[in-house]
């Protein structure tokens, strides 16, 4: 358990042409003993911003996968409790008030999201609240899971904050359509990789499945038309997942 002052904080951010957010980003961790942020060759004013904020330490490395360059970042912090940031993400006062005044006798601690779709905030369905693990001890954690939707491996109890940090998800509707197909496809290498296989009749009941929980059991049908679309659209995802994995993993048992 934590005693006497709380623990030096490092930041961990990273980003690729996050011109739009990495400035509040950056500006919601001025508290933060270090930041560090981890760009992948950003084109646009990204690396301009972020070279705006004294504390930031700025490091480019190509990007190969989200796992890689996040625990590149976390290699990078100095200290041992880290806060992990996507540079669309950012904290609120009041979270970050709820941050410090922690015990810290937790090995992390989870804290929701506030996502939204352009300007609409998705309040129901699947995506939230969304608690992601975003502050933990690093000599207790790695980044693992299945790219790109990776995932905090960590040793140790992990507690909830009541506060939500607020995630500019997408820009527009399209947006999220061309980067979903696109994490799609790579999560589809990485299970043929680890001989994951699959069958059509799996890929219609996980459409089936998703639909069902986002739009009625998660009452996204309560965020009207963006409730649907999102529905429609992680039920099409998770059907376009299994279907690619059956064939592609029939065309290499047949090859």
């Amino acid at each position: 358990m934590q005693t006497g002052s709380p623990p030096l904080i490092s930041a961990a951010v990273i980003c690729y042409n996050e011109e739009e957010y990495i400035g509040q980003c950056l500006e919601s961790l001025r508290w933060c003993d270090q930041v560090v942020v981890v760009d992948s060759g950003s084109q646009d004013r990204t690396l301009e911003i972020a070279r705006e904020f004294p504390n930031v330490e700025i490091d480019v490395r190509p990007f190969d996968n989200f796992i890689n360059q996040k625990n590149h970042a976390l290699d990078l912090c100095k200290h041992n409790w880290v806060v992990s940031l996507d540079a669309d993400e950012v904290l609120i006062p009041e979270l970050i008030s709820e941050i410090q005044q922690l015990p810290f006798d937790k090995a992390g601690y989870r804290i929701g999201r506030r996502s939204f779709i352009g300007k609409q905030e998705i309040k129901h369905g699947t995506w939230s609240p969304d608690y992601q693990l975003r502050l933990f001890q690093k000599s207790l954690s790695r980044w693992g899971g299945t790219n790109p939707h990776e995932t905090i491996l960590i040793e140790g109890a992990v507690g909830h904050l009541k506060t939500r940090m607020l995630h500019y998800s997408y820009r527009t509707r399209q947006e999220y359509v061309e980067r979903n197909t696109k994490y799609i496809h790579m999560m589809v290498d990485h299970l043929l990789s680890k001989g994951r296989t699959a069958s059509v009749m799996e890929a219609y009941t996980h459409y089936v499945g998703n639909f069902i929980k986002a739009y009625f059991i998660r009452c996204g049908f309560l965020d009207g038309s963006t409730g649907l679309f999102l529905a429609r659209k992680i039920a099409a995802g998770s059907f376009l997942k299994y279907r690619l994995l059956a064939e592609r993993s029939r065309h290499t048992a047949q090859s």
